[in-house]
């Protein structure tokens, strides 16, 4: 079910005085990971036991015959090990690459960039070995991308000069996102000279532009060793068809995970927050501009979605020279609002210096619950939603006085779990946080919150305050007495399940079996597995919802935006509800 090809990239160091002892070395360090690791392939650099430092030297019979020597010797060392080993070698011609398995010979070719990719078989994927500058990697995008590879292999031996790494990182990056594909590195040169050039060895591993792993000379040679995720690269390429060379046999046997899982994998750096946050506030702006709306309508809650999204509007009134007055907050207490919300509501609108409206709904919910024969006691769904749809109603009526519109700030988790009323909270005029988990949401509103005076302190306590509808009355202490997550469960397990989802589509059972992995000390196996059914259940049954979807910007991959997701309303969650059970 994993569907992963697990590759070793091994930087083993070299003897330029003795190619046998270095071969030697090597194959122990080889060994040692085939144990301990089972990989599938152990790959190693471009002159794998010469270095690339030997200058003219290497063109000397004496190297090319002790190379050939080596050949017999480097399969009757791997001949217990069930890992193909791919590595070059000298001959008469410069130097060709092998790649063994079990002491066998699977494929013999040009070690050189004039001989181009060689395509072969890797435990069932499409592989590819590409000898080339490593920092010229984008030249060869174009054949890279025809030979229907999905891991590429570079082993390398380049000497390093002030930049070089950095340059070949930002090389492989930009290649493997642009082809959806595994690009693994493996630069040598251990034990080279340091005259007139000087090489450092590092090992990388990108997945679709993610770096999974990177190692780098520190403490001994450096080594990658990772899975790589068939289903993740097949979700972002299409490989055109190839004849493989020769065909690698899968390593058998249980093996454990070897690759990273972010338990948060939406943001991997804290200024694509400040970008995701920027791409907000121009997305609203450019509303505006286009619309030639100046104002703008929010309802404040003293939630955490609907602060961000009144940032955002702070932010688009700001870059388009607007002042704060143009944004009309309404806050809007009912049967459930706390003290905590409503002060936190009322104080982040007067720090931004916004138009206060504030307008309690209860008599008003009061008189509709009388008008459609509802006691107003049963605290049922028609009581909740009830609430969420009189608020919409206050928001779009004001917009019309003012001669603005309704600015949403329903998040992509509650879009995703349906936890949302149709007609309420799910209708605006126009979306800022829909491309947002709630965890980003978070993070970002954490990250700009200092950036207009006097609102942090405000939208930390915010921050502190457990997410609530706040649609049933609070508690004998006056808090809130509905919290999401002990409704639905954590927002980072269900962002996580959501992000793998929609971003791969990955299968039930590997999803369960990933989440299990990435949050093995956070939760329980079977708190997963329930977790996971709940999320499956609403999500299809929350399509209809989604369809009606107001606009917004596309500002993430991953996204529930009808053009970017599509589904049919009455699809049903069986089938993968029954994968589910079956764990």
């Amino acid at each position: 079910m994993q569907n992963n090809v697990r590759i070793c990239a091994l930087s083993a160091p070299i003897d330029q005085s003795d190619l046998g002892l270095g071969a030697q070395q090597a194959a122990e360090r080889i060994a040692e990971l085939a144990q301990q690791h089972c990989p599938d392939l152990i790959f190693l650099p471009h002159h794998s036991f010469t270095g690339g430092s030997l200058g003219s030297v290497f063109q000397n019979g004496l190297i090319a015959e002790q190379g050939q020597q080596l050949l017999p010797y480097l399969l009757s060392k791997t001949a217990m090990i069930k890992s193909a080993v791919l590595f070059t070698l000298p001959d008469g011609g410069g130097e060709s690459c092998y790649i063994c398995q079990a002491g066998q010979l699977l494929g013999q070719f040009r070690a050189d960039s004039a001989a181009g990719l060689f395509t072969f078989t890797l435990a069932g994927s499409r592989a590819a070995v590409l000898f080339c500058d490593p920092a010229q990697l984008v030249r060869h995008a174009g054949d890279i991308a025809r030979s229907g590879a999905q891991i590429l292999l570079l082993p390398a031996c380049q000497p390093c000069i002030l930049g070089y790494s950095d340059r070949v990182l930002r090389q492989i990056k930009e290649v493997s996102a642009a082809l959806g594909i595994c690009v693994a590195l493996c630069q040598g040169g251990l034990g080279g000279s340091s005259s007139p050039w000087v090489f450092e060895p590092q090992t990388a591993v990108f997945e679709s532009g993610q770096l999974l792993d990177f190692g780098r000379e520190i403490d001994g040679p450096p080594v990658s060793c990772v899975d790589i995720d068939l289903d993740i690269l097949a979700a972002g390429s299409a490989p055109a068809a190839f004849e493989a060379a020769c065909h690698t046999q899968p390593v058998e046997g249980q093996r454990t995970l070897m690759r990273p899982l972010r338990q948060n994998p939406y943001i991997l750096r804290p200024e694509q927050l400040d970008e995701l946050f920027a791409l907000q506030v121009k997305s609203l702006a450019v509303r505006m501009e286009n619309t030639g709306i100046k104002n703008l309508v929010i309802a404040v809650s003293g939630g955490l979605d609907s602060t961000l999204a009144l940032l955002v509007c702070a932010g688009a009134c700001d870059r388009l020279g607007l002042g704060h007055e143009h944004i009309t907050a309404i806050t809007m207490p009912g049967f459930g609002t706390t003290g905590r919300t409503y002060q936190n509501a009322k104080a982040l609108i007067s720090a931004l210096g916004c138009a206060l409206r504030e307008i309690p709904i209860k008599d008003s919910v009061q008189v509709h619950f009388t008008a459609i024969g509802h006691d107003g006691q049963k605290k049922d769904v028609t009581y909740e939603n009830a609430q969420a749809r009189e608020r919409t109603q206050i928001a779009l009526d004001i917009a019309n006085t003012v001669g603005g519109f309704v600015v949403g700030t329903g998040d992509l988790s509650e879009a995703a779990l349906g936890f949302c009323t149709f007609g309420g909270d799910a209708l605006a005029n126009f979306n800022v946080n829909i491309c947002l988990p709630k965890t980003v949401v978070r993070q970002v509103a954490g990250r700009v919150k200092d950036r207009f005076y006097g609102a942090g302190e405000v939208v930390q306590d915010i921050l502190d305050t457990p997410v609530s509808p706040e649609l049933l009355p609070p508690d004998e202490t006056g808090e809130a007495s509905q919290k999401t997550e002990e409704i639905l469960g954590e927002y980072d397990l269900l962002d996580f399940i959501l992000y793998y989802h929609l971003k791969y589509g990955m299968h039930p059972q590997k999803l369960y079996y990933y989440a299990c992995v990435a949050f093995s000390q956070n939760y329980s196996a079977d708190y997963i597995k329930e977790k996971l059914q709940l999320f499956y259940r609403r999500f299809f049954a929350s399509q209809f919802k989604r369809a009606a979807a107001p606009e917004s910007a596309i500002l993430t991959e991953v996204c529930l935006h009808t053009l970017q997701f599509q589904m049919p309303g009455d699809m049903s969650a069986k089938l993968f509800l029954h994968a589910v059970e079956e764990l």
